[in-house]
């Protein structure tokens, strides 16, 4: 959000429509490239035998996400080379390649509940994208370019506090795992993260960059929820490996969620119609403001209440399962999107604003079905096992005592 307002106060709001639209790009290339991979780290890491042992994990998943990225840029550069999509190619590769080592240096550090670290690191990285920004703009260098500097020089410190790999930690094999869990992301997140481009394209830069502005604000207040997600999550993969029930921890988290979740949608409804009055607009731009904020903090939160479905999946890495509902329900928002561009300007963009609330809400409900028979498998393999404890071994036919 701060970075946001950064680039709209020192380069412009149709530049920040365009950076925004950059970073929303390559965020959803980066499902494939960093948060597919990052999952499998926070699943992993803790689940290792010693210290050794995890950086070892990080390291060998760190190397698959780079052969993906790798076979990324090179795609993003055929189909820039084509013409067939108009986009900026380089800033999108660079900030794709800045929030792909970012997140994955900052997974590590979660994965292992080192919350104040990671804190500080993004608070380094808020600074100093701020003061690239600030001299990017004196130099005339581009904010996709001074926020992807900033994304690779905070992730390298944070490599650095990692450590240095074991040898033959780089391998070109390939985790298929890590790709699913890349799909089922991109499948549900990337719904939120095409609504900017879809606004710079149906109804131009500058109202892209003002919604961009919401997005932003909305994904700052959807960390508390997310953040009680993953700072939960090790715990239940911990207890999984440990064979114990999971009710109470799967309980505990949904409360937490649902109760942080509805805070932060009223207080993102607040903030919305707060900017809207900042910013001075009036008449059908005011309105216009207001109708796509409040849309868009309602699909984030929306999105949120998925969450514990989602863990319940990734710690039994169910990743194959997930990807297969995501595809159905996201050829259902490409049908319905193609009639919003149909549509075109401000009314088919809020229409695709609708139809993404809608197959969010139908996603959540299809997944949570599925982590339902999940865990209920789980409690049966548990009660199989305890049986097979207490039952005595027969005496060997013809045995003498």
């Amino acid at each position: 959000m701060l970075t946001f307002w950064v680039v709209q106060r020192i380069y412009s709001l149709d530049a920040l429509g365009h950076a925004a639209a950059n970073l929303a790009i390559a965020q959803m290339i980066a499902f494939f490239t960093a948060i597919g991979w990052a999952t499998l780290i926070l699943v992993r890491v803790p689940a290792s035998d010693g210290p050794q042992a995890a950086r070892g994990a990080f390291y060998s998943l760190v190397a698959m996400a780079g052969w993906t990225t790798v076979a990324a840029t090179l795609a993003c550069v055929l189909v820039s080379a084509s013409g067939l999509v108009g986009f900026d190619a380089g800033g999108v590769v660079a900030l794709m390649w800045g929030w792909t080592v970012y997140q994955l240096a900052r997974h590590f550090f979660v994965s292992y509940r080192r919350y104040r670290i990671t804190i500080a690191f993004d608070c380094v990285l808020i600074a100093g994208s701020c003061a690239l920004l600030q001299a990017g703009a004196r130099l005339g260098y581009s904010a996709s370019l001074c926020l992807a500097v900033a994304l690779i020089a905070v992730a390298v410190a944070m490599f650095v506090g990692i450590g240095a790999p074991a040898r033959r930690t780089v391998s070109m094999r390939i985790d298929v795992k890590g790709l699913q869990f890349g799909l089922t992301n991109f499948l549900s997140g990337g719904i939120a993260l095409a609504i900017v481009p879809a606004a710079k394209a149906m109804c131009g830069a500058p109202f892209a960059g003002m919604l961009s502005l919401f997005s932003s604000l909305t994904a700052v207040g959807n960390l508390l929820p997310r953040a009680i997600s993953i700072a939960q999550l090790p715990d239940l993969v911990k207890r999984k490996k440990d064979q114990v029930p999971l009710d109470a921890t799967l309980g505990a988290m949904r409360r937490n969620i649902d109760l942080s979740n509805l805070v932060v949608l009223v207080a993102n409804l607040a903030m919305v119609a707060g900017l809207t009055w900042h910013y001075g607009l009036n008449g059908s731009g005011a309105y216009l403001a207001l109708a796509g904020g409040a849309l868009l903090a309602i699909q984030c939160a929306a999105g949120v209440l998925g969450v514990v479905s989602s863990n319940v999946m990734m710690a039994f890495e169910q990743s194959a399962a997930t990807a297969r509902i995501n595809i159905g329900t996201s050829a259902l928002f490409a049908v319905l999107l193609g009639g919003s561009v149909a549509v075109g300007g401000a009314a088919g963009f809020f229409c695709m604003l609708a139809a993404a609330v809608g197959v969010t809400l139908l996603r959540n409900a299809i997944v949570a079905m599925q982590a339902r028979r999940v865990c209920a498998a789980y409690l049966e393999s548990i009660a199989a096992a305890a049986r097979a404890e207490r039952r005595p071994v027969p005496a060997a036919t013809g045995a003498r005592p």
